[in-house]
């Protein structure tokens, strides 16, 4: 699988939940508004496509059940919504936990359960599914964060208009 380039683009459908992934709506040519992924983040969105990929190939071999596969997906498409969000936000730390969280804590929990073996994978599917839920609720903190962020912005914004605007002479 070749590697994304550092300004991997991701579609708007992509970044606003569509059914797509990053790889996917670039690889359809789709000509919606693109947000470039930086170098920082290339080397996540490139992992997350290898393991969207590994997920849905042993889904399709039955090594998995569905909802382990749904809810891994759910998340790989969910962090890659929230990546061009991060580089707005431009907080290095939040952006150092968002790539640990994906390079090495994802990579940490799914790896190892693919390499089970069948009985083995039926025993601890429930350890998979916490690990992605913690991660998921780790991702919902940033993404509060960044809403905060936004609501911040918003209020500097309108008391600013009000007091340009609400009493000025025309």
């Amino acid at each position: 699988m070749p590697a994304p380039a550092a300004g991997r683009s991701v579609t708007r459908e992509a970044e606003a939940g569509g059914a797509d992934t990053a790889g996917q709506a670039d690889a359809a040519g789709r000509g919606h508004a693109e947000i470039k992924i930086g170098a920082e983040f290339a080397p996540v969105v490139e992992y997350l496509v290898i393991l969207e990929d590994m997920i849905i190939s042993e889904g399709q071999k039955d090594t998995l059940d569905n909802e382990i596969v749904e809810k891994s997906l759910a998340l790989f498409a969910r962090i890659q919504r929230v990546l061009p969000l991060l580089q707005e936000l431009g907080n290095g730390e939040i952006n150092h936990t968002v790539r640990r969280l994906v390079l090495k804590d994802l990579n940490g929990v799914i790896n190892p359960f693919l390499r089970l073996g069948g009985e083995a994978k039926t025993k601890n599917r429930r350890m998979l599914l916490n690990g992605l839920r913690d991660v998921d609720s780790k991702i919902s903190d940033i993404a509060s964060t960044i809403e905060h962020k936004d609501l911040m912005e918003l209020q500097t914004k309108a008391e600013l208009i009000h007091q340009r605007y609400s009493s000025s002479e025309l």
